[in-house]
């Protein structure tokens, strides 16, 4: 069975990237450049797994993270951030605080090569 991955990222050659690792690692990718986009998706369907960046145009992942726990998600969530340490790590703590299965954040644009790492990690999780 495919794994499905949502990518929720506003930059074009950051999603095409994570999309190119994510089907590497065996997962489907969807998209999503913006917050209502990532609403709409995860209102349509399942994911085994969503990467979701800080910066989302002129909303934030903080938005998103509140989309996810009103819809009770539980699926591993990889935080992609560009910011600094201070800030993607309060965002961390918000996720945790609302209950989300937040795994360790990955630094952009570096993070981006760990990310196979991690879904890896997170197969074999699920899958034991």
């Amino acid at each position: 069975m495919v794994k499905r991955l949502l990518a929720i990222e506003d930059d074009y050659l950051h999603h095409m990237i994570i999309g190119k690792i994510a089907g590497n690692a065996g997962y489907e990718a969807s998209i999503a450049a913006s917050v209502e986009k990532a609403t709409a998706l995860l209102h349509e369907g399942t994911f085994d797994c969503i990467t979701l960046d800080l910066s989302l145009g002129d909303r934030s992942g903080v938005d998103v993270l509140h989309v996810l726990a009103d819809l009770g998600t539980q699926v591993p969530i990889i935080i992609f951030s560009g910011t600094d340490d201070a800030d993607c790590q309060a965002t961390v703590g918000i996720g945790k605080r609302l209950g989300l299965n937040i795994w360790q954040p990955l630094a952009k644009p570096a993070g981006v090569v760990e990310l196979r790492k991690v879904l890896d990690s997170i197969s074999a999780t699920a899958d034991s």
